[in-house]
């Protein structure tokens, strides 16, 4: 992945400790995902991925290898979110894309990644990862620069109750954590 880009991590210190973490970040074309797995070597950053990459055996066996499983981004099934609660709990890391699918700034996120932090008692990692969409041939020869920047946890009170109102209220506070954490990963 270095021979592809010039790769510049900040904050990774606030993916240490015990408890497991659920790292949020921005999604902007199909290789952030790669660069912010990448971010966490030598550690496995689990993804949450759409299950329609699960469809075509290449793809399905590439997202798999990396820690990688399948939602229903329409109806998450309650085994996928068991599983990413499990991975939390048992201090892995795991990787939500709040808003769900490649966008711009100012999309409303989804509360998943409360729900799991409420339920597995999980700190939240706010990230941001400012690089190219996908990778090009060009880059072969000339590589990207490519800024992962981790934020300070969202740390999850162990008596708080896991609860829609309650997570719609994390999920805000998770919002105005990854807003600062863009703006840090800025160049200037």
């Amino acid at each position: 992945m270095s021979l592809l880009g010039k790769v510049t991590v900040t904050g990774s210190e606030h993916l240490n400790g015990p408890l497991g973490k659920i790292v949020v970040c921005n999604h902007v074309g199909w290789v952030d995902p790669l660069w912010v797995g990448y971010a966490v070597l030598p550690r496995t950053l689990h993804q949450m991925a759409k299950k329609e990459l699960f469809d075509n055996p290449i793809s399905g066996w590439f997202v798999r290898s990396g820690g990688g499983f399948p939602v229903d981004r329409g109806r998450p099934s309650t085994a996928t979110i068991k599983h990413a609660v499990s991975l939390v709990e048992r201090g892995s890391l795991v990787l939500i894309f709040p808003v769900g699918t490649r966008n711009q700034d100012n999309a409303d996120a989804k509360r998943g990644a409360a729900t799991i932090a409420l339920r597995a008692k999980g700190e939240i990692v706010p990230a941001h990862y400012d690089g190219p969409e996908r990778f090009r041939l060009i880059h072969l020869f000339r590589r990207p620069l490519i800024r992962i920047t981790f934020g300070a946890p969202v740390v999850i009170p162990q008596d708080v109750s896991a609860n829609k109102a309650t997570a719609l209220q994390l999920t805000n506070e998770l919002d105005q954590a990854m807003k600062i954490v863009s703006q840090q990963g800025r160049p200037v």
